[in-house]
């Protein structure tokens, strides 16, 4: 696999499908909650929590092509890797896809991530190991609780001053 380039990404208003209704499903809408992307989510059945967040529209069928068209951000996350693959392979190449069963048919993959208000910290392994980055996020989140969050609100505040 080639270096990856990482980034924040600025979501607001703009589409992003999540094709699977199952946990990691949840855990992707839980993370966009809030960015101010229109989500959907694209499965015959989905957990109770997800059906209960707000940010989020369900669409309670099968994947087809259409779903995904115009979608900026897309999140194959099914338990079904055939499914995954298809909806890879059914995306432009303008479009940011992640395959969660395989990092290689994916444009992009996402990190584990520590947020504390404006105060964002990102661990990756380029896909290698999920379950490292995932034990290196709980040690960090242990490190930075929500007082970083304030001292990063402290600085902006000091920054805007000058």
């Amino acid at each position: 696999m080639e270096q990856l380039y990482p980034m924040i990404m600025k979501l607001h208003g703009k589409k992003v499908v999540i094709v699977g209704g199952g946990q990691i499903a949840l855990r992707k809408a839980k993370g966009l909650a809030g960015t101010g992307a229109a989500i959907t989510v694209i499965s015959p059945r989905i957990l109770k929590e997800l059906e209960q967040l707000h940010d989020v529209a369900w669409k309670q069928k099968e994947f087809e092509e259409k779903d995904i068209e115009g979608a900026h951000l897309i999140f194959a996350a099914t338990s079904n890797k055939s499914i995954n693959k298809n909806v890879c392979a059914c995306a432009d190449d303008f479009q940011w896809v992640n395959d969660i069963s395989d990092s290689e048919n994916s444009s992009f993959i996402t990190p584990a991530i520590v947020r504390r208000e404006k105060f964002i910290l990102t661990i990756s392994t380029s896909g290698a190991s999920p379950i490292l980055a995932k034990k290196l996020k709980q040690e960090l989140e242990e490190r930075y609780d929500d007082q970083m969050g304030e001292l990063v609100n402290a600085y902006e505040k000091r920054r805007n001053k000058k």
